[in-house]
């Protein structure tokens, strides 16, 4: 069990001969200077024997702290941790109690989700050894072990006593933690609104998922921001025509109407594609924000047009019946205002 934490080590170095003993060392010290370190504690058990001896040594460490940070840790780690403390704590009493920094109820950040509500759309995999590459920049060199096959190295070693391979398993640990530490500051300065996070600009796609995070974070302004960026970046693709959804609606939930209609118009002349929204959203704007029912039954002709014209794949009865009911509705209203 890997575990990091940041600690202030206060630098207190003295001329040897000076030290008498560490009292009357930190009292010659009048200004000293701390630092915060990142500090990796390794537990390891040589064997299965010494489990509970583990979890003493890491509930006494964790049981200092008032929160944990994991990647992946809501459905394994801390349950798995949960499970072994309980499992223990007939044969140590002294584990009774403790472990409750581990506990459901405890502050527990789990990096991998918001690192998928950003990332999910652009890459193909959100595993931390992907994200090192793809968003960290980070690369790992040959001593690393696959995760999966971490298992069988040490049940491998617990057969045979040869230790070789057990290095390679501390390093695959120690660097999945300071490995958080980089992906934690990058998701902070995103999700706090910084255009860019460790140098790097960011992609339009993820542009565009900060934006539903906002979204539902009733951040409006900064939804907006984000989809606009996203357009900026995205060109004449099903991802930018969904930033052109997402953005409209949001002006929508303003009641922005002439702003929200300019929008699904630039949508139109810039996405080649079968999409009748715009047209739909146009429709509704004309018929019921201007009463102008005469540019409501072009746009809903245009849209009746568009869906028509698509590959039979690509149609709806439904919608078509929904368009031609729509039409016909507009166009009544249409002859009844030219009365």
């Amino acid at each position: 069990v890997g575990v990091g934490t940041f600690e202030e080590i206060v630098d207190c170095r003295l001329p040897i001969a000076d030290l008498q003993t560490v009292a009357e060392a930190q009292s010659k010290i009048e200004n000293p200077k701390s630092k915060i370190h990142f500090v990796v504690r390794q537990f390891f058990m040589r064997h299965p024997g010494e489990e509970g001896a583990l979890l003493m040594a890491l509930v006494d460490l964790l049981d200092q702290y008032g929160m944990s940070v994991t990647f992946n840790g809501r459905t394994f780690d801390l349950p798995l941790l949960r499970t072994r403390l309980r499992q223990n704590q007939q044969m140590y009493p002294e584990l009774r109690g403790s472990g409750r920094l581990l506990q459901p109820e405890r502050p527990h950040l789990d990096l991998l989700h918001p690192a998928r509500r950003l990332w999910k759309r652009r890459l193909q995999s959100c595993r931390l050894i992907n994200l090192e590459a793809e968003i960290l920049g980070m690369q790992r060199s040959e001593e690393d072990v696959p995760g999966q096959l971490i298992p069988q190295l040490y049940t491998d070693y617990l057969q045979h006593g040869n230790a070789s391979d057990m290095r390679r398993i501390f390093y695959h640990n120690r660097e999945d933690i300071v490995s958080m530490v980089a992906l934690a500051t990058q998701l902070s300065q995103l999700y706090q609104g910084t255009a860019t996070a460790g140098g790097t600009e960011l992609h339009g796609l993820d542009w565009f998922s900060l934006g539903r995070c906002y979204e539902d974070r009733n951040q409006l302004a900064e939804a907006e921001r984000a989809y606009r960026a996203a357009l900026d970046r995205l060109h004449g693709n099903t991802a930018q025509a969904d930033a052109y959804r997402q953005l409209g609606q949001l002006l929508k939930r303003q009641d922005r109407w002439t702003e929200a209609a300019t929008l699904w118009q630039e949508w139109i002349s810039t996405v080649a594609a079968i999409d009748t929204t715009p047209y739909e959203e146009l429709a509704k704007y004309c018929e019921w924000q201007c009463k102008d029912f005469e540019q409501a039954t072009m746009w809903t002709g245009w849209a009746l047009h568009t869906l028509r014209k698509a590959p039979a794949w690509q149609q709806s009865s439904a919608h078509i019946a929904d368009l031609e009911h729509r039409l016909t509705r507009l166009q009544r209203k249409q002859a009844a205002g030219d009365k």
